[in-house]
């Protein structure tokens, strides 16, 4: 057997096996597994930027309720400064109380300032809480 022969053999069995096959699918594959595991890191982190909000407005209503604060300003002050403090700067806070002496904030956050990969770059999260006041003399 000549050297041209079984360097023909060897291109033949190498062409004719199948081994390995499932690697090229694994392959393709491999981008849509490691897309939508990136799709889920983004989404679990807006849920948790935004309990981490939500917790802050609690306070700043909570510290309204019982009197720490006495205007809608100072409520908002609180919010954007311990907001600040978690490193979200983009957000944007709006306090109002009710004639029935209810304290209502909205923070308005874009999910970019959440987010690792960036799959939601438009979007903006908006949480409100609702809390009344202990010491409400019924001027709004």
């Amino acid at each position: 057997m000549t050297v041209q022969n079984r360097t023909f053999q060897r291109i033949r069995r190498f062409f004719g096996k199948e081994e390995g096959t499932a690697t090229v699918e694994a392959v393709l594959w491999f981008p849509i597994i490691i897309g939508v595991f990136a799709l889920m890191v983004d989404a679990s982190m807006i849920f948790h930027g935004q309990t981490k909000v939500l917790r802050i407005i609690q306070d700043g209503n909570r510290h309204y309720s019982i009197g720490r604060f006495k205007t809608d300003e100072q409520t908002e002050t609180y919010i954007l400064a311990a907001l600040a403090s978690i490193n979200i700067t983009g957000a944007e806070v709006d306090t109002r109380t009710s004639s029935i002496g209810v304290a209502r904030t909205t923070v308005s956050v874009p999910a970019a300032e959440f987010q690792l990969i960036g799959y939601f770059p438009t979007i903006t999260i908006q949480i409100t809480s609702d809390h009344v006041l202990d010491d409400f003399s019924g001027e709004a």
